[in-house]
C-alpha cells in the first residue's frame, strides 16, 4: 500500500481524496479566504502588483499574500507609530500584585 506526502495509506484505486491540490504551506504561514471589494482601477493596479511577485510564489494566492504583505510592511514604515495609551486595569492589578508579593525591606 502506498503511502502519500503526508503518510496517509492510499488504494492503487484511489486517484483522489489524500493528495494535496496546493503545495505544502512554509513554517508559520496560515491560508485563509479572503473577500475583497474594489474600484476596476483598484484591482489592476493590485493584480499588476500582483504579477511583478508571482514568480516569486508557486500559486497565485501565494502572490497575492507577498504583494498585501510587502503593502503593508510598506505602509508601516510610513506612518507615525501612535504614543502609548494609559495602563489597562490589567496592568495595574498585576504591578500591584507584585508589590504585594515582593518581600518588605
Amino acid at each position: 500500500m502506498d503511502r502519500d506526502s503526508r503518510g496517509r495509506r492510499r488504494r492503487p484505486e484511489q486517484v483522489r481524496g489524500l493528495r494535496p491540490l496546493f503545495p505544502l504551506l512554509p513554517e508559520r504561514w496560515i491560508s485563509q479566504a479572503l473577500r475583497i471589494a474594489m474600484s476596476e482601477h483598484d484591482w489592476a493596479q493590485f493584480e499588476a502588483l500582483v504579477q511583478i511577485f508571482a514568480p516569486q510564489a508557486p500559486t497565485h494566492a501565494r502572490a497575492c499574500g507577498i504583494t498585501l504583505s510587502r503593502l503593508m510592511q510598506s505602509t508601516e514604515l510610513d506612518a507615525p507609530r501612535p504614543a502609548p495609551g494609559p495602563l489597562d486595569w490589567m496592568d495595574w492589578e498585576r504591578r500591584k500584585t507584585l508589590q504585594l508579593l515582593r518581600p518588605a525591606v
